[in-house]
């Protein structure tokens, strides 16, 4: 496939719910969730059965819970706008440009090339094709940009260098 171009940009709200979106795929974020949850019930199960526990560790499990369930998101939420609100690159538009040896990044006028063994993997999502670094960082592509062959394109030559690549390290 030759080279190809394309541009794209993020809304605010699409970047928030994306990082959202990938922040509770961390343990330490599923593991809030599942305790928030837990302790919600377990407060008011409290409410109608008799119980040893007292009314203030009962109001703690209830904070928890609630700090679990809607604080933490809420706070997950603003930490992502505040990402994107002082990251002159996100609030651009992107373009990256791809071809053989890997891709080049350009926004805001700031341009970084990357190797296709940067990349650990891909991810496709309803409205994303996510490229995954090393460097834990997610580079992020609207479907409704790319062409089926060249997701396959991209999705190809991410696999293959990574799969040399843990070649080299199982040597």
């Amino acid at each position: 496939m030759t080279a190809f171009k394309i541009k794209t940009q993020l809304t605010k709200s699409e970047y928030c719910k994306l990082f959202l979106r990938l922040s509770y795929r961390q343990r330490l974020y599923q593991i809030i969730t599942m305790m928030g949850v837990l302790l919600l019930i377990l407060s008011i199960v409290r409410f109608f059965v008799k119980s040893i526990i007292s009314e203030n560790v009962q109001f703690f499990l209830f904070a928890f819970s609630i700090y679990g369930l809607v604080l933490f998101p809420i706070l997950i939420w603003l930490r992502a706008k505040k990402i994107y609100n002082t990251n002159a690159g996100l609030q651009g538009p992107i373009e990256y440009s791809f071809n053989d040896q890997g891709l080049t990044l350009d926004a805001s006028g700031n341009r970084s090339t990357f190797t296709w063994r940067d990349f650990g993997k891909t991810e496709q999502t309803k409205e994303y094709l996510l490229l995954f670094g090393y460097n834990r960082a997610a580079y992020f592509l609207k479907l409704k940009d790319l062409q089926p062959d060249q997701i396959r394109f991209i999705e190809d030559r991410v696999a293959t260098e990574s799969a040399v690549g843990e070649d080299k390290t199982e040597k």
